[in-house]
This record gives structure tokens, sequence and C-alpha cells, in this order.
């Protein structure tokens, strides 16, 4: 199934070394603050007065179902690669759409032919012309395989020689612990997507952090990308996110203009394990650090230097009662703006705001300045539709319908 954001990879990032705030002297460390507590001290004031209430007015969307990719319970990865290219995989088949014609046409699709694999976390990536990628034929094969758009082998490229190893290895303080040079040297490529202009691949290789990107071209040509910001500069960065574990210290994401980095920290066990704390601000990092009870996903508001942090409960959720989710908006100075009760789910139209889905699966569209201007509840032929991942822009998205998977246009 599509995860919008594992909680668990809050739990994992604490391999990235990074230290968690330790409780004050007179904190119960036995206990610790309430989530409640937390929030207080996030909000800066009445978190009740904080809420940004949404529409009570809904307004129907009839969606005109496009294709039925089918059983939703499979891991789904789905992507937006240029402005008018989306693609969807599974670790067994990929569908690419040409999503601005009327009526999304399918431009191709790919079955990678595996054996004992699974593609990784990221499955596949086209380009717009129909070629793609994989890696996993056989699990942890690290190696590239680049496909003809009619599905025919034509390079493959062992992730060695895509980013050398580094010889430096880990630090010193890891060196006992990883001894095979640990996620600095090992060869995985932990995920890949084509560029904003369909020339070629960024490909990212290592696991955790990775050591280092590449981009590919479909003949086979690589060349280092040195700089951590460079995928969000070449890929369609709004889009770009962690997928799964394999990048999970790659939470680290940049502003539209990146020149600022929000950093998502966590325990990895302990009191804090589900309460993160989260840092953005320009080089260097800044002095902004709310701990979020239950945060998960985070990044910038479009064409701004203030954030989301999106905060959702399934960790404890008991399976009966309603599962909750907020998502936090501060400014860039640390300001708390306010929050939702619902999850960030894709940009506006516009390009300025930004849409959240309700836990009545309804979708809120808040403009600019966090104004809620609309609420929408989607249904496909007179069933109701879960938005999965919207492209508002083009006035098409990714539903789950019943126990199915279905990219509808409205």
């Amino acid at each position: 199934m599509l995860r919008p954001f594992p909680w668990l990879i809050a739990f994992f990032l604490a391999a990235s070394l990074h230290a968690q705030t330790p409780p004050s002297p007179d904190e119960d460390e036995s206990e610790g603050p309430t989530p409640e507590a937390l929030e207080a001290k996030a909000a800066g004031r009445d978190v009740a007065k904080a809420e940004i209430k949404m529409p009570t007015e809904v307004h129907d969307v009839d969606a005109k179902s496009v294709v039925n990719l089918g059983d939703f319970s499979r891991d789904w990865v789905i992507r937006r690669m240029t402005a008018d290219r989306i693609e969807a995989w599974t670790p067994r088949h990929g569908w690419l759409f040409d999503a601005k014609d009327a009526k999304a046409r399918l431009i191709n699709e790919a079955a990678p032919p595996r054996r004992d694999g699974e593609g990784r976390e990221w499955h596949g990536a086209f380009l717009p012309d129909g070629r793609w990628i994989t890696t996993d034929l056989w699990e942890m094969d690290k190696t590239l395989y680049i496909f003809s758009r009619a599905g025919r082998q034509v390079k493959e490229i062992k992730a060695v020689n895509l980013v050398p190893l580094q010889p430096e290895g880990p630090p010193d303080s890891l060196v006992e612990k990883y001894p095979d040079g640990g996620p600095w040297n090992q060869s995985l490529i932990g995920w890949a997507r084509c560029d904003r202009h369909g020339k070629g691949w960024v490909v990212s290789v290592g696991d955790g952090p990775g050591r280092g990107r590449a981009f590919v071209t479909p003949d086979g040509k690589c060349r280092l990308l040195p700089d951590p910001k460079a995928p969000w500069a070449l890929c369609y960065g709004r889009d770009l996110e962690p997928k799964g574990l394999q990048v999970a210290w790659d939470v680290r994401r940049p502003s539209d203009d990146l020149k600022s980095i929000i950093d998502m920290q966590s325990a990895g066990h302990g009191m804090y394990v589900l309460d993160p704390t989260y840092k953005w601000g320009g080089k260097g990092g800044g002095k902004n650090e709310p701990m979020i009870p239950y945060g998960e996903d985070c990044g910038f508001l479009p064409r701004t230097h203030d954030v989301f942090i999106v905060a959702d409960d399934t960790a404890v959720w008991d399976g009966t009662s309603p599962r909750t989710f907020k998502t936090w908006f501060f400014a860039s100075g640390g300001e708390c703006r306010g929050w939702i009760g619902a999850a960030y789910l894709a940009d506006a139209a516009d390009g300025k705001g930004t849409c959240y889905r309700a836990q009545d699966n309804s979708v809120v569209t808040l403009d600019s300045r966090l104004k809620p201007i609309s609420r929408e509840r989607f249904g496909i032929g007179g069933v109701a539709a879960t938005p999965v991942k919207l492209f508002t822009d083009l006035k098409v998205g990714f539903f789950s319908v019943g126990k199915q998977l279905v990219l509808a246009r409205w």
C-alpha cells in the first residue's frame, strides 16, 4: 500500500547520530511530557485557539475513472515526473501516463523480469518517452538495469560504478559497528527517478543516507552529483520525498529556492521515540526546534520558508477509535501559525496554496495565508473515493475506491 511517510522512519533516524535533546532536570524522566504539553509548547498559546477551522460546507466532486490499476493493498509508488507525466509502480509493474491529455493517456507499461527481488522501495522509474530503469531483479543485486520502451534490457550498470566507494568509510567512532563500511559503502540503489526535463535519471547509491548520487542518461553515461541539494534542483522538487527506509536519512528537505532546509530528528528508543524534533533555517540550520507528538512528514509551504509538519497517531492507534491527523504550520522564524485537523496531501492548483485530507476523506484547500477556501468530497461513479495523491493543476489524481487504486480526472 502507498504509505505517506512511515512513522518507522522516525525510529530509524536515530542511526544518523543526531543527538536528541535530553529532558530537563525538573522533568519526570520516567514519563516525560505528555503529548498535550508538547503541543502547547509548540503552539506557544492555547492549542484550541491555534486551530484553523475547516469549512463546514462540503462540495461534491464527480471524478471520471481513467483506469483501474488494481489491488490498493499492493506496495504502490506514485510520482510526478515532469510537467505532464506521472507514473505509478508496484514491484512488478509500472504505468506511465500523459496527465495533460484529456483522457490521461497511458503511454507505456513496464513489467520488470524479477527473479527474487522487489525493486527496493522505489520499484522503477520511467522517462517521458517510455524507457525505464529498475534494480533488484535478484534481491540485493546492486545493479541498475536500463530498459527500452519495448521492455528490452539494453544496459546494466553496477552501482559501484555509478558512485565509487568512499575510501574513508565511516567515522572512527563507527568503524567497529560498520567494519564493511556500512551505509557509507553499501552499493544498494536506494532510490531513482527521472529529472524534471526527462533527460535522464537521478540515482541515489548507498544504504541509509547513501554515499552519493549520480545522473544517468539512457545510454548509460553517468556523472556524480556532489551537491546534496541536486536532486531537488534537477527533479520535480515539490514531489521529491523519501521512499521507505532505504532513504530514511534523506528526510532533510530544502525549500523551493534551495536556501533553507528542514530536518527531522528522533530518538531511537525511550520516551521521545514518537516525538521527533524539527529544525529549519538557512545554511547551518536554525534555532527552530519544536517537538511534535507523532510527527511524520514535513516540508516547506510553496514559495516560502514557512514549514508544515504532519502528525499522525497511527503508531499508537488501537484500531477502533478514530485516527487523528494534524498539520502544524510554522513561520520561518519559528512562530506557530496554527494547525488544521487534516494531513497534507498536495499543493493547490495555483501553486501557492495547499490541500489537506481530513478524517472524513474530504479535501480542504488553504490559500497562501492559510485561510480555508474550499472543502470537497470526491466520488467516482457514485462511489466514495479516498484521495491518495492529487495533481491539482492537472485535475487528475489517484484514489482508493473500495479495495482498488483508480486514476481519475475531474
